[in-house]
């Protein structure tokens, strides 16, 4: 240890010291109690008042003993005796009174630290003994559920009584779980405030466990989170709205898909066949009347109409096959992959293993619309030589991966026409309570999986 050698400043009287005080800082001042113009504890009284961050050593004779402790309770280090001060115990006396005020001015700022960053957070505090039951709640714990601070007892048993029966089981639940170590203890729950509204809060808290496992102490927070709470709830009122738009609007996109892919079918591709038929009558007429030289041109207006009837049938194809409604899913999904192969050149493995799924018109055409799109992208952006698709039943789901060995992509959110392709099949598939995960690098390739619950599969019909 150092030796100690501090430098002394000696005042005869209370004003000259004050006065000392403003002219530099000192670690400690030793008072005597009994100077000529100040006299008693109201020496340290006006002291400590105008010079509150220095700590002060007193000093008092034998008869003034009750005064040095009175001294002690309003604020000083220590009190000595005058006729029993020695070097090493007044030594020993200032550099403890230096500590112990080094470490109340420490604990003091950490306090004010904690208390501005609970007071910015709006949180209420809360310190239980899990033992004995004893609790304590801040101010601000009470404000939050309407109370003064007198007005609301610091125990337990009010708090879980207020609240709300449906939240409780919860509560108790996760506070268990976390005082038998097993999980965190954040939970959000509503609480029957004074008026007797409720209002939702958030609660968090940390336990102390003593050497034999068992919590001895929990300390943790409130914040009112009502307005977050409602704000999420009107955003999940909008989103299930703005769903169930989407799913309206898709199902009369639907519906006038399969209108105008009939009439192309139906009306145009009627007349089509009809009027080849007649140019190929016409051809053979002219033909037996020796008129050969005069149907050189025919055969390719007939040509041309069969290019014609093939577009037709594509593009009313395209729009919504016939056979999704004639023959269903399985029956359309092998259509689609014999087409993809036939206009890209890029085969496609197959495994179908869903013909005992009760696909609805509406789950039938959201899953072959996912398949179309994924294979669409495919085809625009994965540089792919091989594709594979499977269709599976996965109690509870059914499972829908398309994959291929593509340049794959790196997992960019910005949007694109990429980008767009997905929501729209994400879209889809949250319709069908299901959801899209997407596996993918860039040169290892893209792969699509919808998970679709098989209760909303079978029962669902929006399109």
């Amino acid at each position: 240890m150092t030796e100690f050698a501090p430098h002394v400043v000696n005042a005869e009287l209370l004003s000259a010291a004050l006065e000392c005080t403003k002219r530099a800082h000192f670690d400690v001042v030793l008072l005597d109690l009994g100077l000529p113009d100040a006299h008693g504890l109201d020496t340290f009284r006006q002291f400590h008042r105008q010079v509150p961050d220095v700590p002060v050593l007193v000093l008092t004779g034998l008869d003034d003993l009750s005064v040095g402790l009175q001294a002690i309770q309003e604020g000083a280090q220590d009190y000595l005796l005058k006729k029993r001060v020695e070097t090493p115990l007044l030594s020993r006396a200032i550099r403890y009174a230096m500590e112990r005020h080094r470490v109340a001015a420490a604990l003091a700022a950490s306090e004010e630290r904690f208390q501005l960053a609970v007071s910015g957070a709006s949180a209420g505090l809360w310190d239980w003994n899990p033992k004995t039951g004893a609790m304590y709640l801040s101010p601000h714990f009470k404000k939050i559920m309407g109370y003064e601070d007198h007005e609301l007892p610091d125990e337990i048993t009010g708090h879980r009584e207020s609240i709300h029966p449906d939240d409780l089981k919860r509560v108790l639940d996760a506070l268990k779980a976390h005082l038998e170590h097993r999980d965190t203890y954040d939970v959000e729950y509503r609480v029957r405030t004074r008026s007797g509204d409720y209002r939702w809060i958030q609660s968090r808290g940390q336990a102390l466990w003593n050497s034999a496992g068992e919590p001895y102490r929990m300390v943790g927070w409130i914040m009112d989170v009502t307005d977050r709470k409602r704000d999420e709830d009107a955003l999940r009122v909008s989103r299930e709205e703005l769903r169930r738009l989407s799913a309206h609007i898709q199902s009369i996109r639907e519906e006038e898909k399969t209108r105008i892919a009939r009439e192309l079918h139906d009306d145009l591709g009627q007349q089509l066949t009809a009027l080849k038929m007649a140019v190929t009558l016409v051809d053979n007429e002219l033909k037996d009347a020796g008129w050969a030289s005069r149907t050189s041109r025919l055969p390719n207006v007939y040509a041309l109409i069969g290019q014609l009837l093939d577009s037709v049938r594509r593009i009313a194809a395209d729009l919504r096959p016939v056979m999704l409604d004639d023959l269903g899913l399985m029956a359309a999904i092998e259509w689609l992959t014999h087409e993809f192969v036939e206009r890209y050149r890029i085969p496609v493995t197959s495994r179908i293993e869903a013909d005992d799924i009760a696909f609805t018109r509406g789950s039938a055409t959201e899953v072959f619309r996912i398949v179309q799109e994924a294979l669409t992208n495919v085809a625009r952006h994965s540089e792919a030589t091989e594709v594979t698709l499977d269709i599976i039943r996965d109690e509870p789901n059914c499972i829908v991966r398309i994959a291929d060995n593509g340049c794959g992509t790196a997992r960019d959110t910005r949007p694109n026409r990429h980008s767009l392709g997905l929501l729209g099949m994400r879209e889809r598939a949250a319709r069908l309570g299901g959801e899209i995960r997407i596996d993918t690098a860039p040169g290892r390739g893209f792969a699509l999986t919808a998970t679709l619950p098989l209760a909303v599969i079978e029962a669902a019909d929006s399109a």
